[in-house]
């Protein structure tokens, strides 16, 4: 109803048998609508003016590294040893070495594809990118980043050459490595402007890191899921939106869970251990128990 008529509601009263997108006019209107979002065409209709349009920017490009640090595992109310929660801090690389980006670069066979600093100094810094022309008749390019990689976003040339000046490898070297070896700990803000306000309060700021760390929550969450709860609304500046991730490691392992703000982490860890010494006393008196008393057990199993 939303879609094809602007009222939700229409569904309640029309028959919308005869409406079907799935057709040359649906695809070519998803093929405009993506083309847009990607930066490859010019949009039929304009983003809204307060709209930054940089959301691909700080979205990496699906290529991280995705490494295991840590795993806790806790035992859940009501069940045994085969119910349990883990967290796991996982860490996440999406930076580009040196190394990597000369790679990419000796392949390059584009008159502007290469190197590129930026017009602008910001806290004594410039910007070095890496860039890879993917559509020549749009002149439209690819950019790499020390900190973040491989950009979604295409840029065109007429942008590239407004804001960037095509340098020699050498003379972006020392601006790439000072931007990726900083962007381990140090945000955006920070490295562009000096300080952070977020950082400057006592609070941790990922905008613009190639290290960033998770942490994960898997297993039995439903068991635990009101302790979540009590713990996202009792912490203050706490996003209180769940989001559930589907990770990789580099190792192989499939991990999918509950992304656990990095300032609720230890009240949550605090809780599970609670529960978990419980179940755990629980679990050795019934033990016990069985080992006292197991004609009775063989009872119960015949029963």
């Amino acid at each position: 109803g939303a879609l094809t008529h602007g009222d939700r509601r229409a569904t309640e009263t029309r028959d919308l048998s005869r409406f079907n997108f799935d057709n040359k006019y649906g695809r070519n209107a998803l093929e405009i609508v993506m083309k847009s979002i990607v930066n490859l065409d010019s949009p039929l209709v304009s983003a809204p003016k307060d709209y930054l349009g940089d959301f691909f920017k700080d979205l990496g490009s699906g290529d991280e590294k995705v490494k295991k640090l840590e795993t806790k595992k806790f035992l859940t109310p009501g069940y045994s040893v085969s119910g349990h929660v883990e967290i796991y801090t996982i860490s996440v690389e999406r930076g580009m070495s040196w190394e990597e980006a000369t790679k990419i670069w000796a392949e390059q066979m584009g008159t502007d594809d290469g190197f590129y600093l930026s017009m602008q100094i910001r806290n004594n810094k410039k910007t070095a990118i890496l860039v890879k022309e993917v559509n020549c008749k749009k002149r439209l390019f690819m950019m790499f980043r020390p900190n973040t990689g491989k950009q979604l976003k295409l840029e065109n040339y007429i942008d590239l050459k407004k804001k960037y000046k095509k340098v020699a490898s050498g003379e972006a070297e020392t601006h790439w490595l000072e931007q990726y070896k900083s962007s381990a700990d140090t945000c955006t803000h920070a490295y562009w402007r000096g300080n952070c306000k977020k950082v400057s309060l006592g609070m941790v700021c990922e905008i613009g890191l190639r290290c960033r760390t998770y942490h994960v929550l898997c297993g039995s969450v439903l068991s635990v899921w009101t302790k979540v709860e009590g713990v996202l609304a009792s912490v203050s500046g706490t996003n209180v939106k769940m989001q559930i991730v589907r990770l990789k490691t580099e190792d192989g392992q499939r991990i999918v869970g509950l992304i656990i703000p990095q300032n609720c982490v230890s009240p949550l860890m605090n809780i599970l251990s609670t529960s978990d010494q419980s179940q755990q006393l629980a679990l050795q008196q019934q033990q016990m128990w069985q080992q006292l008393h197991p004609q009775s057990m063989s009872h119960m199993c015949n029963t």
